[in-house]
């Protein structure tokens, strides 16, 4: 969905009619759509840059097993893919796999050769910023030390609506990667976004992965309220900058 103007509005910090209160709407959707299919529709034949492509070192190896490990099935869709990940360690054992498209570096920092290289279609950041204390900071930091090289960015992250959180307060206990250090809502994130000088283009509410049971069984009310999905995406670009229409 396109972000309405009554949110940029907001966004701005012009408040709605005299109000520090707004709404976001978000409309019915005729299917739900998949974290990891949106991500690799929207990069199908691109050059991307996939950020924190490594996951959590635990979790790599059950992945890979399982055939859902999101950086290697990017680079199979992918014209051509790098991965950039700050944890060494994981970068490490990941190419012990075999995985050898992925180097270890500081997207805030100059010096990644293999981003500044070329001109890169996209950057990919699935379910990182809410590990960032910063996240605008960050965003920004990104943007003036490689955006002149990336022409669009894919940004996902969980969703504090999302359907499954009633079962965890229901139970007066928050059940939470103990690394995170937000929880979003579509307008949050396009907050953050916007702070850090970015311009949103399209907003999507998504399953982080492929439906359960127990999604399954709420599909028509998660159709009619995709507000209740479990993760948010949205994409945008640096303000003034030429991009893509992918």
């Amino acid at each position: 969905m396109k972000i309405p103007g009554i949110v940029y509005d907001a966004l701005s910090g012009k408040g709605v009619n005299g109000s520090i209160y707004g709404e976001f709407p978000v409309p019915p959707v005729s299917r739900i759509e998949i974290r990891p299919n949106l991500i690799y529709r929207l990069c199908a034949e691109k050059r991307v840059i996939h950020l924190g492509c490594t996951d959590h070192l635990p979790l790599i190896d059950q992945r890979i097993a399982a055939g859902n490990y999101i950086h290697r099935q990017l680079s199979y869709v992918a014209s051509e893919c790098i991965g950039v990940d700050i944890n060494a360690e994981a970068v490490a054992h990941v190419h012990k796999r075999g995985i050898g498209n992925v180097v270890v570096g500081d997207i805030t920092k100059p010096g990644i050769k293999e981003i500044e290289s070329g001109r890169w279609d996209w950057i990919v950041i699935p379910d990182v910023i809410e590990h960032i204390p910063n996240p605008a900071a960050f965003l920004q930091a990104m943007d003036a030390v490689y955006g002149k090289y990336i022409s669009r960015i894919l940004i996902t992250v969980p969703n504090a609506y999302g359907n499954y959180l009633g079962g965890m307060t229901q139970f007066a206990k928050e059940v939470i990667n103990y690394d995170h250090c937000f929880w979003f809502t579509p307008y949050t994130i396009c907050k953050v976004v916007h702070a850090a000088g970015l311009e949103i283009d399209e907003l999507f509410m998504c399953s982080y992965e492929n439906p359960s049971d127990a999604i399954r069984a709420k599909e028509q009310s998660l159709k009619e309220y995709p507000l209740l999905m479990n993760t948010v995406a949205l994409t945008a670009h640096s303000r003034g900058a030429e991009h893509g229409t992918s």
